[in-house]
């Protein structure tokens, strides 16, 4: 029995055609002609099929969700790991977040294995989710990991330290003493994955390339605003900026330098840069006397 252009039929040849529509049209009988009954049967109605929910609502079916949700997880298949969580879990983090997390923390990164270990029925509708993952370094129970049954299937509740810090803690935190990959180099990916320029202000000496990679201006102002995320060394911050604008040919990289550090914007930058290029029309060109007063001293070779 099927369905076929909202009709329930026969189609024994399967050839998406009702039989009753496939048999030979009858001849017309001749008139007094006895027409044969034809004692038709009345089809039955089919027995509708038990409810999704007992069908799945088993330690089966929870312990193949585990299974899978752990096999997913061996393939680094994030997005479907994060289809199986419980949407309370989903409020908490977007699955790009979720992506991002997980292809960044270190334990995670360093994983060789995911071990399905079983599971334990708590009631009907939940059960403990023991998985085991391994890594070059150590291997370690998942904990906390349940499976709830809801909506008709089982749903996984899973990574605490995923889903309860913030999103970039969560990815970059466990650098912190890592010395060769830290937390600049996590925040400089975890920028670029989910493309967030803030983030770009964690990078360091990323800053400016971060901001490039993400389609955001990056030029001498951002290279000149990095001096103050990524001094080089032998340099000062003011020396770094200064720098920047002799290699733009621009003063105006020196007014990334705020007016409350004056001694350093127009003394040591504004000044500095005059005298590398040897016009003193640079400091001329500044309005407030005091301001061109320090400019110029810097020029002449003197304290300021």
């Amino acid at each position: 029995m099927t369905v076929i252009n909202e009709r329930c039929c026969l189609d024994e040849d399967t050839d998406s055609v009702c039989d009753v529509d496939e048999r030979p049209v009858a001849a017309k009988p001749k008139q007094n002609a006895t027409v044969p009954v034809v004692n038709e049967t009345k089809e039955e109605t089919p027995t509708p099929e038990k409810p999704v929910e007992s069908m799945l609502n088993t330690a089966d079916e929870a312990e193949k969700t585990g299974k899978l949700f752990a096999e997913k997880w061996q393939m680094k298949q994030y997005s479907i790991m994060y289809a199986m969580f419980t949407p309370a879990l989903k409020q908490k983090k977007t699955v790009d977040e979720f992506n991002t997390i997980m292809s960044l923390e270190p334990l995670y990164r360093r994983l060789t294995k995911v071990e399905f270990k079983g599971i334990k029925m708590l009631d009907e509708d939940s059960a403990e989710l023991n998985i085991m993952i391994h890594t070059n370094i150590q291997d370690i129970d998942v904990p906390g990991a349940t499976l709830e049954f809801m909506d008709g299937s089982w749903r996984i509740s899973a990574f605490v330290d995923v889903f309860e810090l913030s999103t970039y803690d969560a990815a970059c935190s466990g650098y912190r003493n890592n010395n060769d990959y830290n937390m600049e180099d996590c925040a400089y990916d975890f920028a670029k994955k989910l493309r967030l320029a803030d983030y770009c202000n964690l990078s360091g000496c990323h800053y400016a390339a971060c901001l490039k990679a993400i389609g955001k201006p990056s030029g001498m102002t951002q290279e000149a605003e990095q001096c103050y995320l990524c001094q080089p060394v032998g340099k000062t911050t003011v020396e770094c900026i200064l720098d920047i604008a002799i290699k733009y040919d621009k003063i105006a990289a020196c007014n990334v330098i705020k007016e409350d550090r004056y001694s350093d914007k127009y003394c040591k930058c504004y000044g500095g840069f005059a005298k590398a290029k040897g016009t003193i029309g640079y400091c001329n060109m500044i309005q407030d006397e005091g301001f061109k007063e320090l400019c110029v001293k810097e020029y002449n070779g003197e304290y300021c």
